[in-house]
């Protein structure tokens, strides 16, 4: 398993002052990662949100969803590298979930790469299930994602 810490792992709304933390995450985690000016517009667009995680005052991973009508979907997920498997990216997963029962939605989807077992493992023990294959969808490597999608 992942570091013990002594510190305990947060996770909470992100606020504009987390975008640069944000965007350095997801250019450790994404090929191809939003820039800091396109996290601000979607943080102000008004149907997503943001959530951080937190290790003491260390931001080392984040969440984004989005809340349209009565669906959610989760755009993405990453955790730095050396805070991978501590647990943080399921107690975001988590907290998007409570945040989409609690808007009242419907169904929540997501695309994950062919190729990234653990997500796809996390997403199944939240009863998310295949629905499609969206061919070549990614870049860098170029690859065919899952269409994931579960109740609220």
């Amino acid at each position: 398993m992942g570091k013990t810490s002594r510190y305990e792992l947060i996770v909470i709304k992100a606020e504009e002052k987390d975008i640069s933390d944000i965007y350095q995450i997801g250019t450790v985690s994404f090929s191809d990662a939003w820039g800091e000016e396109t996290i601000r517009n979607d943080m102000k667009g008004g149907h997503s949100c943001y959530f951080i995680a937190k290790l003491a005052k260390k931001v080392i991973g984040y969440g984004c969803f989005w809340f349209i009508a009565d669906e959610a979907q989760l755009m993405n997920i990453g955790v730095l590298p050396e805070y991978r498997r501590m647990g943080a990216a399921e107690k975001i997963l988590k907290q998007g979930l409570e945040e989409a029962a609690e808007r009242h939605m419907e169904v929540i989807f997501l695309e994950v790469r062919v190729s990234n077992l653990p997500a796809q493992s996390l997403y199944r023990k939240y009863n998310f299930q295949t629905v499609s294959v969206r061919q070549d969808v990614y870049e860098l490597p170029r690859e065919n994602g899952y269409i994931m999608s579960r109740k609220v």
